[in-house]
């Protein structure tokens, strides 16, 4: 137990956006059991900046791409956050490399949190840090942050109230926090008066695609069933819209869908992400492979149909009540874990786990949410 007050509190939340959203709830029970603390957090994506930026729980959002800046700038750069002082640097789940271990390490005067993972975790230096969690293997990432600050809390000698063990419980008391701002409201407003949608039109949202980075494109879903299942939808709603959300690295997928899929589907390459995210809480579904998009969605109380392929489904499932997963149920499944490692097809079968899941299950899975959606808020 240390009787010294933390003061000040640094979060890293680098991988990307979903992983970021996913720590919200951790963030809230943080902020919970220091109230009088000064919480910023560093990330190394823009748009994981601005998806934070208007977070309650935090003080400060910093923004720095250190995989892309020159070695001796991100070496000022973190002298910078050296100097400032945080009593506690937490490394948000999941962040499974030695160069994390280092920083985290480094930043943190006096506490150092973080998980031990399962894979490489000697080699990543996991000991570096002085307040550890070792990776359960079982639970969602939520949970897994959630585990974290309850070892923060025990370590420094802070109350913790218990949470619930019950997951639709836990759901209810710990769910995932993006406040949408006055201008990202009003942009969907514009928007829906542009293209004539009232507030009883039926929109369906897609995100199509996924990040490039460790070759997670292969964990997506075919565009030739996105094109179908779009025209089994159209055919059974003639009065529905379908919204195309579409990144920097979604465009080739993302014009081919809107090219084939019909005249009432609609892209939207809005590069503001608290705007996206506007769009998004206006649809009835949402269906999306697994990404930061699809988390996005569950954050603002979207229904979701969830593909799910070589990624585990357990630990990254939308975090929301109002979700169903579509998935195989190969032995090979999952096969990506958290490490350096790019996503590889380890058995061989040219991932057989998202080349099976057939648009009619897709299709009969946004159907049934459809029916059973509750109203959004």
């Amino acid at each position: 137990m240390d009787v010294k007050p933390v003061r000040r509190i640094i979060v890293f939340c680098l991988p990307g956006i979903g992983d970021a959203i996913l720590f919200t709830p951790a963030l809230a029970v943080l902020r919970r059991l220091f109230p009088k603390a000064h919480i910023a957090v560093m990330t190394m994506f823009r748009g994981t900046a601005d998806i934070l930026a208007t977070n309650p729980d935090l003080d400060e959002v910093q923004h720095f791409d250190f995989f892309n800046a020159p070695k001796l700038e991100s070496i000022r750069r973190l002298w910078q956050l050296r100097r400032a002082g945080y009593d506690l640097s937490i490394m948000a789940f999941p962040s499974n490399r030695l160069e994390y271990n280092w920083v985290n390490r480094f930043i943190g005067h006096r506490w150092a949190a973080a998980h031990r993972y399962t894979h490489q975790s000697w080699r990543n230096c996991w000991f570096l840090n002085n307040i550890t969690v070792r990776e359960s293997g079982n639970l969602h990432n939520v949970e897994e942050n959630l585990r974290l600050i309850r070892a923060i809390a025990n370590r420094i000698g802070v109350t913790m109230s218990d949470l619930p063990v019950n997951r639709p419980a836990l759901l209810q008391q710990c769910p995932l926090k993006l406040p949408l701002s006055a201008e990202a409201r009003n942009y969907a407003d514009d928007f829906f008066a542009k293209h004539k949608f009232g507030a009883n039109n039926l929109l369906f949202g897609f995100h199509t695609w996924s990040s490039t980075f460790k070759n997670m494109t292969r964990k997506c879903w075919d565009k030739e069933n996105f094109i179908e299942l779009i025209h089994r939808l159209s055919a059974a709603h003639p009065d529905a819209h379908f919204l195309i959300f579409s990144g920097p690295a979604d465009t080739a997928i993302s014009d081919y869908i809107v090219k084939h899929g019909g005249d009432r589907v609609i892209l939207v390459q809005e590069r503001n992400l608290g705007y996206a995210v506007a769009l998004q809480a206006r649809c009835r579904v949402f269906i999306t492979n697994d990404s930061g998009v699809m988390h996005l969605a569950a954050a603002v109380g979207v229904p979701i149909v969830a593909l799910f392929g070589p990624t585990d489904w357990q630990r990254l499932h939308p975090w929301t009540p109002q979700h169903v997963v579509v998935h195989q149920n190969l032995p090979c499944m999952p096969c990506f874990y958290y490490s350096t490692q790019p996503l590889s097809c380890k058995a061989n079968i040219d991932y057989a786990c998202m080349r099976e899941i057939s648009v009619d299950t897709v299709f009969n899975a946004v159907e049934n949410t459809l029916t059973n959606a509750k109203p959004i808020n």
